[in-house]
């Protein structure tokens, strides 16, 4: 196994066809649920009228979201069960042959599932999300355009807010694997300052780390909060306005503020995976 195998791109690129098959999965779930409030807001005009196709419209597209939902999650565990027993193993394997210490093998194997539950988890939420947010614009554009043209300026000021904190979540995360390393060596020596030591400096790194997460969260928020605002504001006052119009344009806003909100956090984990991405290849 190349050094390089351990960077996120390689992995994906040897296990394409098993990853790919679940972003495909994931695609077609998440345009089912996008077109949902839309439908919905149909669905509530129809039935404010006496009538019932758009109820049975949104039932229908439920049910494809739900199922195409339910055998994604079937098949994403088999495939990076698979994917992390094969990287797990072959790096022990070589690290086994390098007389490298047990406590690093034990450190590094943990490592190895963070980087495949990335793609689990992480880019999963960030796949989810980006469909939400990029689905939702677009519905919102359909809507309004001043709410859309609010929407592109959160993206922007959430994304200055983010880059400034590259560097720290990069240095905080460093920080935080070193001690994690050390720490089946420093409990062999059984030393109980040490061992005080190595959970303290553990703690601040996630002290730190959490700090600097509340700051841009909180930020965030009020970002979110104020476009909601304006949204609710701007769709009521037009006067083609309807109660479904209405519905779906909140919706979709709250859409769009949840799918934005995780995408930052999709980002600091991305940013932790660099790094360890980085320490697994100086193997």
């Amino acid at each position: 196994m190349k050094k390089n195998q351990y960077s996120i791109q390689a992995i994906f690129k040897r296990f394409r066809w098993k990853i790919s098959i679940t972003f495909l999965l994931l695609t077609l779930e998440n345009i089912f649920k996008v077109v949902q409030p839309f439908v919905l807001g149909i669905a509530i005009n129809d039935l404010l009228e006496k009538k019932n196709n758009g109820l049975w419209l949104f039932c229908i597209l439920y049910a494809i979201s739900f199922s195409l939902g339910v055998v994604r999650r079937y098949y994403d565990t088999r495939a990076y069960t698979f994917v992390y027993t094969k990287i797990a193993s072959e790096t022990v394997a070589i690290q086994q042959e390098k007389n490298v210490s047990v406590s690093t093998i034990a450190a590094r194997s943990s490592l190895i599932k963070e980087l495949v539950d990335f793609f689990e988890y992480d880019v999963t939420q960030a796949f989810t999300s980006l469909i939400s947010v990029v689905g939702a614009f677009v519905m919102l554009s359909i809507f309004n355009i001043w709410i859309s043209i609010a929407c592109l300026l959160s993206i922007l000021l959430i994304f200055i807010v983010y880059a400034f904190s590259n560097k720290k979540i990069y240095n905080f995360n460093s920080g935080l694997n070193n001690e994690l390393e050390r720490r089946v060596d420093v409990l062999e020596r059984k030393q109980q300052k040490e061992i005080n030591n190595h959970f303290k400096g553990i703690s601040n790194w996630m002290v730190k780390l959490s700090d600097l997460e509340t700051i841009n969260f909180g930020i965030v928020e009020v970002i979110l909060f104020v476009l909601a605002i304006f949204a609710l504001y701007v769709s009521v006052e037009d006067i083609h306005a309807t109660a479904g119009s209405i519905f779906s344009i909140i919706t979709y806003v709250l859409e769009f503020s949840t799918g934005i909100f995780m995408l930052p956090l999709v980002f600091q984990q991305l940013i932790r995976l660099q790094e360890i991405s980085a320490r697994l290849k100086s193997l």
